[in-house]
């Protein structure tokens, strides 16, 4: 239930806590920790939000964010995801749920073991902002 409602808050933006904090006061732990795990990053940005160390950066043309807790771990992340290699689950709810609507905007969240998708979709003027799980579950349905 805390992994939703973590998930939830990160759909909807209601994180007001965010304090941008320059790379020379992010603790090297911090800063290794992401090197490790995300080597190739590039125009990395830091905030202090809620607690975590947040890292908005890219590598290559995609655009990732992750969230650390002091001692490094990496506690959850997102990433911009291409709509043609959505799981097979996940295109399958859309066409059960919302046919004839096409995908766009489509994020990849984790958090610990936990995968979900993220995206709006789009028919005429119909527009849904939406998070499945990986296994096509719907979670939240937003009209926009």
């Amino acid at each position: 239930m805390r992994t939703i409602i973590l998930l939830i808050l990160l759909v909807t933006g209601s994180y007001l806590n965010a304090q941008e904090v320059q790379s020379k006061n992010v603790p090297s732990i911090i800063i290794n920790a992401l090197q490790l795990k995300f080597p190739k990053a590039t125009d990395v940005v830091w905030e202090l939000e809620n607690g975590l160390y947040k890292a908005e950066f890219e590598i290559g043309r995609q655009e990732f964010e992750v969230w650390l807790d002091h001692s490094g771990k990496l506690k959850r992340w997102k990433q911009d995801f291409d709509k043609e290699k959505l799981p097979g689950a996940v295109q399958s709810a859309i066409k059960k749920s919302f046919d004839g609507f096409a995908p766009s905007s489509v994020e990849r969240l984790q958090e610990g073991r936990n995968v979900f998708y993220k995206m709006r979709l789009t028919k005429a003027k119909e527009k849904h902002k939406v998070l499945f799980t990986e296994h096509g579950k719907l979670l939240s349905n937003q009209v926009l």
